[in-house]
């Protein structure tokens, strides 16, 4: 039996005019930054024993994505992650598989979706047990490792030879609570879906955003995650969740070109060298002695005491992640391989006397303000050498507590 304690979810701030009112991700964000979003809603206080990430959009598939997630949400680099290749029923199977303290994230960066979603579970909260599942291959949409795609479309053939034929062999009687990865209608009248919230969109995360809609309305029944012919089912119990939703309210993405030419190569030995503080978000801290105060140092640094002998030992420290714009500019000269115009401020963080640089994100460049609040973010800074460079960012006029409501 599995228990959801809590449920964070996170989307994009962006829309498209060639979207609709599909969110799209920022030049600045891809699966993982999303991931780490999701994941600090629905884990704030950084309780997690274990992390699982599914997705389908991996950053890199060599070399791992989890000791950027780690340290990104604050937990220590001795956390085991998983990192599952799958959708919607991958995500619902690990969640009902997960022991107690499992931090779950799914993240989506495709055409289909964008956004990310995660579920802690605990000791106590709503119950979620693994009902039913059968794999069945009727691959209508296939992506190689090499990229290329191949869409058969028919919905005929992925209503009836799908989801249908495959549903017929689960046998499923009573409610439905949620559905992810096709319309509720889709599924015929074979299952109970009259109350059952959707999530209609193929998408990992969606399967995590239905099953907090059901929880909130206190629904309970099947939750069924379908991709292509695959369906997993899991049983949803009563039970107190807390759901935190980091979904600014959407606004057009503003237009930005990424100039020609050779960008900034990456350096291993100095990516190694930052990797801990930069993306751990941590400051050195000295022992005072003559001409060396304990003001925290960012980023840490060796320094020189009155009598000339180098201090090389101190400890980190986490910084504050939220602050207040000191002064800001507006870049408008195109640089290669980074999109533009971008912004950038000094930020005076919250309860501390650091003072940092950031390029500023969620906003359109040119829009921040002296004097406005709002909170450091992980973005991917750049692409070095088909690397993705990751750090932090600032978005002003957001704040944990508007957003994490």
């Amino acid at each position: 039996m599995t228990h959801v304690v809590s449920i964070g979810t996170y989307l994009p701030p962006w829309t498209s005019g060639n979207s609709g009112k599909r969110r799209v991700k920022g030049p600045d964000e891809d699966a993982l930054t999303m991931a780490v979003a999701a994941g600090r809603a629905a884990d704030r206080q950084a309780q997690a024993r274990a992390v699982v990430l599914v997705s389908r959009n991996f950053p890199l598939v060599e070399g791992g994505n989890g000791a950027v997630l780690l340290a990104a949400l604050g937990l220590p680099g001795t956390t085991p992650v998983a990192e599952v290749l799958g959708g919607a029923p991958a995500v619902l199977d690990q969640i009902v598989a997960a022991p107690s303290g499992t931090l779950v994230i799914a993240a989506d960066d495709n055409d289909a979706a964008v956004g990310a979603a995660a579920v802690l579970t605990g000791e106590r909260g709503a119950e979620l047990n693994a009902h039913a599942r059968q794999s069945r291959s009727l691959p209508l949409v296939a992506r190689s490792d090499d990229g290329s795609r191949h869409t058969y479309a028919d919905p005929r053939l992925q209503r009836e030879v799908g989801v249908r034929a495959t549903l017929a062999t689960l046998d499923l009687e009573g409610p439905v609570a949620a559905v992810a990865g096709v319309p509720a209608a889709q599924l015929g009248k074979a299952v109970d879906t009259s109350a059952a919230v959707e999530e209609p969109t193929t998408s990992g995360a969606g399967v995590v955003r239905a099953f907090a809609r059901a929880v909130e309305q206190k629904l309970t029944g099947f939750v069924i995650a379908v991709e292509q012919a695959t369906v997993s089912v899991a049983q949803l119990g009563s039970g107190e969740v807390t759901v935190a939703r980091d979904e600014m309210a959407p606004r057009d993405l503003p237009a930005f070109k990424t100039a020609e030419g050779i960008g900034i190569p990456i350096s291993m030995p100095a990516y190694s060298r930052a990797f801990e503080p930069k993306i751990r978000w941590e400051a050195a801290v000295f022992e005072e002695r003559p001409g060396i105060d304990s003001a925290p140092q960012f980023p840490p640094r060796l320094r020189v005491d009155d009598s000339g002998v180098l201090a090389d030992e101190y400890r980190l420290e986490p910084l504050p992640r939220t602050g207040t714009v000191y002064t800001h500019t507006t870049v408008r000269i195109p640089v290669p391989d980074l999109p533009s115009p971008y912004s950038l401020a000094v930020v005076q963080l919250d309860d501390s006397p650091v003072r940092v640089l950031l390029k500023v994100t969620g906003v359109p460049a040119g829009e921040t303000t002296v004097g406005q609040e709002g909170e450091v973010v992980l973005r991917r800074i750049a692409m070095r050498s088909g690397i993705p460079d990751y750090g932090y960012a600032f978005w002003p006029g957001r704040t944990t507590e508007g957003v994490l409501a």
